[in-house]
This record gives structure tokens, sequence and C-alpha cells, in this order.
């Protein structure tokens, strides 16, 4: 059995063993999405998703010693919000006293082993979450940058304007010798590449409701 295989069929148990209860969070929803097509190969960032999604399904559920396997000792952590909505750091040191409160996200949406999430965490909307994700090569997470009630922007750099700025990075001496020769045998300049968009935050509120706002580039 393939691993798209093993994860639908510990998908199937973790239903079963919840289906007295109605589902509450949006993970069980989202993970049976990513597991519909069990037989086929896995792509890199199918497994980004189930990994962060089973994480939320751990915080979610209190236990702290699950989620901790999920990610790496040295997990590089950077947060951008009111100090008070440091919920996720409460919930991995066991020092949540909110027992109300639970990471629900709407959407989850991959690009290579970046994996970026976007939630509420109330009925009123209120409150605004982004994670931002890292997995490492080795199937777990290396880095989460959050953001409460920031709207955030995710850009990559395209190849071309990658090139230009390390080509950029030369030596004070070519740099020199470049700047004597003649102009009429220079070469033009390439066209300056603008990153591009890969993600923005989609609040349902956002037309009505303004929040601070953040670029992160992949």
């Amino acid at each position: 059995m393939g691993a798209a295989g093993r994860r639908a069929r510990e998908l199937a148990n973790h239903q079963q063993a919840g289906a007295a209860a109605p589902p509450q969070y949006g993970t069980d929803a989202k993970l049976a999405e990513l597991t519909a097509g069990g037989g086929g190969r896995e792509t890199e960032e199918q497994r980004g998703k189930f990994l962060v999604l089973r994480l939320y399904e751990a915080l979610n559920a209190r236990d702290a010693r699950r989620a901790q396997e999920l990610l790496a000792p040295d997990l590089e952590w950077w947060f951008h919000g009111p100090p008070a909505h440091q919920h996720m750091m409460r919930l991995l040191t066991g020092a949540d006293t909110n027992a109300q409160f639970r990471f629900a996200p709407r959407t989850v949406d991959a690009f290579g082993s970046t994996v970026i999430a976007e939630g509420g965490a109330d009925a009123g909307g209120q409150l605004y979450w982004v994670h931002a994700w890292t997995v490492g090569p080795d199937g777990v997470i290396t880095q989460l940058r959050e953001y409460f009630n920031t709207d955030l922007t995710v850009t990559r750099l395209s190849a071309a304007a990658v090139t230009k700025n390390a080509s950029a990075a030369v030596s004070p001496s070519h740099a020199s010798s470049s700047s004597s020769s003649s102009t009429s045998t220079s070469s033009p300049a390439p066209t300056p590449k603008w990153p591009k968009c890969l993600w923005q935050s989609r609040r349902a509120d956002r037309a009505r409701k303004s929040l601070p706002g953040l670029v992160l580039a992949i």
C-alpha cells in the first residue's frame, strides 16, 4: 500500500472513531478532500497540506505530544500580531487556558515546501489568522510564520529576477573594469521582473474592514 493509501486508511479510522459526534472544525473535511484519490502518488504539496492539517487536528484535541512529533525540535517561529493572541505558543507549551479556542482553517494552499493556511478564531469574525508553514525534506515542520489580524500577500521572485540579483553581486574590481569600458559595447540591462504573487488573504470582510498588511517572499 502506498503512502497515500496509508493516509486514506488513517483518515478512515479517525472518522470512524469520531462518527458518534458531529464535526466541529474544518480539518476532517479537508483531510477527506486530500485523501479522496488515495491510490495515486502524492505530490510534495499534498504531503505538506496533510501534515499541517494533522497538526491542527492534534492542537484542537489538546494533544501536545502528537503535535510535537510533527515539528522539528529547533522549529523557527516568527509571530506578528497582538501578544494576547499567541495561542499557538500556549497550545504547544501546555500553557493554554482557553479551552474553547480552536484553529479552524478555512483554506489551505501549498507552494512547494510552503503551506499557507488561513482561518478565523471566532464566529463574529473579529479574529483572523494566517500561518505560513515550511515542511522540511524529512517530513516535519521546520518553520512557522504566524500572522494575527494581519493581511498577508505571498510572493515569489521569477527565475530571471533571482539570476539578475545574483549577477549584481560582483566584486569591486569587476565593477570598476566594467564601468571603464565603452558604453557602446555594453549590453542593455534586462528588464526588472516584479515578484510573482502566489497568494493573498481572502477575508470575507476585506471590503469593509481594513487590517495591517505584510508581504512574505518565498
